[in-house]
């Protein structure tokens, strides 16, 4: 399996299990609503049951002849802000990058219904309509727990990307403001994936810096033990140890000149015996 990069959407799926959170649900900020995007399309989406048949004409059309029930546009509308606060428009998904440790994290479906009012199972029946009307994209994937339940069977929990599309905006008639926003978030992404990397160098060349320091500090600290400890002379070594002595050849001893006098009397009595036979 090919491995993704941490900062793409769809890595996300494999992120790390994240702990629940407790933090209060957030509201669209006056920074936001000034974008043009957000404002209208927070105004249209908060008032799709009654402008059904103005806007996303394809989700009132899913079923072929019949229309789609109201239900599913007033669910619209009640998670309209809260799929507005946690949308990243550089992207088009629900999730935002993280700059600090460098990895893309998904919004879960299950906070977005808590925020909004609604059940789960009502929020994916509508995320499903909308995949169905071609608005968007959406990947599923199950993550196994350590968690087991009374069975002694691993528990799954399920992650969704979810992506809205380019004909969500266009059918919601807001085609032309979410390519300004698109291309504005697409230069601040640029901005802060180069963050990410000047961060990722700068953690990398820290690292390297700490393991030489700790190298030479070990080098030091051999060269100043080996520096305490006294040489070893041969005279404080026990007997029996120590290096083997080297052996060294016979040597002649020399001749004197008795031993001369006695070779030539036996070479002149050889020869008078050669003479005589």
């Amino acid at each position: 399996m090919r491995r993704l990069d941490k900062k793409n959407p769809h890595a996300a799926l494999h992120a790390p299990i994240r702990p629940d959170r407790y933090a209060e649900p957030r509201k669209l900020s006056g920074d936001q609503l000034k974008k043009p995007l957000i404002r209208k399309a927070f105004w249209r989406l908060s008032r799709i049951g009654e402008l059904r048949g103005r806007y996303l004409r394809q989700l009132d059309t899913i079923h072929g002849g019949r229309r789609t029930r109201s239900e599913k546009f007033d669910a619209l509308a009640r998670v309209a802000e809260q799929l507005l606060v946690r949308m990243d428009l550089a992207t088009g998904v629900l999730g935002w990058l993280d700059v600090e440790q460098g990895r893309y994290f998904l919004n879960t479906q299950c906070g977005v219904a808590e925020d909004s009012g609604i059940s789960a199972s009502i929020l994916n029946r509508l995320m499903h309509s909308l995949d169905k009307a071609g608005y968007v994209y959406r990947r599923i994937e199950r993550v196994r727990l350590d968690e087991k339940d009374e069975a002694g069977l691993n528990l799954v929990r399920t992650r969704v990307l979810v992506r809205f599309t380019e004909d969500f905006w266009a059918d919601l008639g807001l085609r032309f403001e979410w390519h300004r926003a698109k291309k504005s978030a697409i230069k601040r992404r640029d901005q802060e994936l180069r963050a990410v990397a000047m961060a990722r160098v700068a953690r990398q060349e820290k690292a390297s810096l700490e393991e030489l320091n700790r190298q030479v500090s070990r080098r030091r600290w051999q060269e100043s033990e080996a520096r305490k400890v006294p040489p070893v002379s041969q005279a404080a070594l026990p007997s029996g140890s120590g290096p083997p002595p080297t052996l060294k050849p016979p040597e002649r001893s020399a001749a004197g000149p008795e031993d001369v006098t006695r070779s030539m009397a036996r070479l002149l009595e050889s020869a008078k015996a050669k003479k005589t036979t």
